[in-house]
């Protein structure tokens, strides 16, 4: 993988070069992870962050607060914001949660140095795409080793995004993603606490910083990323798929949204249970066997959850809470004294997880069995992005104010000005 000749693909794509649907989805991103910071805002992580980091005054803007700070800093907080409610779009191509990581640098930079709009949307979907390809160049087999992938393909990303707002050359270009390589970091054990949206942050954070040392004469080894005892031979098995895709395949087309505030792998099978509850009552349930990809119980395979961030990542949990009518894509669902409650704790043991390979990890297969010992199976494929870009952007339009009314902002005049996003010259969320 030759990072120089992704630097000679995105280094200089322009706003102007985009095609319409890769416009179209990119602001959707922006939309929706806007959304998920605002109300990520409010979070506890979120204070505790701002108390320890919010001296670092600066130019750049802290979502949900009247802080102003320095551009890694503002980055970080962000970014740990931005993904505090697991609600935030998943890449289905990237391997990871896309815009987490990647749009809070790429805000921070724009705004410290007076970027425009067109320019933070350019400077976004290229870190989106090197993250992207980042994945492709290692396999599945660096987030199967435990790596949480989006702190290390994000850590990518968000360099990325920098250094094109930032007009690396090619060879300050390759020396940011060297250093890149020593910050990517992050691991799946911490999932279900408040390191995993830390990620992200850190992520962003680190990203500014890559760019920022490489543009002031700082060095790397520009061969860190993929050459011998760099990043991709330490944390991956070394045998990726063959080759990358073409400059024109947008990556960022495969980004997928939530509209439950839990881990996306949950999601399938949360559709699957309420699809079954239209016909069936939680009263006349004997067991519920949820079956998926074996790979998913080292993601949402917590057997007992007892807190809000545990429930988010717990396929019987997220499961009892649909059965028992709670709305899972209210975040304040998510929180210890629903997922600990009598209901559903009452309903975790009558729930098991089976694996099957032939599943993929957007799929599930649900059987709910009567009392009667009645069989009742629902599939269901959450694996491919929407073609029909309109009504996915009026659902996240919805998500949006819903989500900017719980971090107490008017989400109605906010919708507006990030839709106009392009023609700001200066940016200003």
């Amino acid at each position: 993988m030759n990072y120089l000749d992704l630097w000679d693909t995105y280094q200089h794509l322009t706003y102007d070069q985009l095609p319409e649907d890769v416009v179209t989805v990119a602001n959707q991103c922006i939309l929706d992870w806007f959304g998920c910071a605002v109300a990520g805002s409010a979070e506890p992580l979120a204070a505790i962050l701002r108390d320890q980091f919010g001296h670092r005054s600066g130019a750049c803007t802290v979502v949900g607060s009247d802080l102003m700070l320095e551009a890694p800093t503002a980055a970080l907080l962000n970014g740990a914001s931005g993904h505090a409610l697991d609600y935030d779009d998943t890449g289905s191509r990237t391997g990871c949660h896309s815009t987490a990581p990647v749009l809070p640098a790429a805000l921070a930079v724009a705004e410290e140095i007076g970027a425009g709009g067109k320019q933070l949307i350019a400077a976004f979907v290229t870190g989106v795409e090197v993250e992207g390809r980042v994945f492709r160049a290692m396999g599945s087999d660096h987030y199967a080793r435990g790596w949480h992938t989006t702190a290390t393909f994000g850590t990518f990303g968000a360099t990325a995004a920098a250094a094109h707002l930032l007009g690396l050359d090619k060879d300050t270009y390759a020396v940011a993603m060297g250093l890149a390589a020593s910050h990517a970091s992050g691991v799946k054990a911490n999932f279900g606490t408040m390191t995993k949206p830390y990620h992200p942050g850190r992520a962003a954070e680190n990203g500014v910083n890559c760019a920022r040392l490489a543009a002031a004469g700082f060095t790397a080894n520009p061969d860190a990323v993929s050459g011998n005892q760099g990043f991709v031979q330490a944390a991956s098995n070394g045998n990726p798929p063959a080759g990358l895709p073409d400059a024109d395949d947008w990556l960022i087309m495969g980004t997928l949204f939530k509209y439950h505030a839990a881990c996306h792998l949950t999601h399938s099978a949360i559709e699957s249970v309420l699809k079954l509850r239209t016909t069936l009552e939680t009263e006349d349930l004997s067991s519920l066997i949820i079956t998926v990809n074996p790979a998913l119980l080292d993601v949402c395979g917590i057997a007992e959850p007892r807190t809000g961030l545990e429930g988010k990542f717990s396929l019987r949990g997220t499961a009892s809470l649909a059965m028992q009518g709670f709305d899972t894509s209210d975040p304040a669902t998510f929180v210890d004294d629903v997922v600990g409650s009598a209901a559903v704790q009452s309903l975790i043991p009558k729930i098991s997880v089976e694996t099957d390979d032939a599943l993929t990890s957007f799929q599930s297969r649900v059987v709910w069995v009567d009392n009667n010992q009645v069989a009742h199976e629902s599939f269901n494929d959450l694996s491919e992005p929407v073609t029909d870009l309109d009504a996915q952007g009026q659902k996240l339009d919805t998500k949006f104010v819903s989500l900017c009314t719980l971090g107490g902002v008017d989400g109605g005049t906010r919708i507006q000005a990030l839709k106009e996003l392009a023609s700001q010259e200066r940016v200003a969320l």
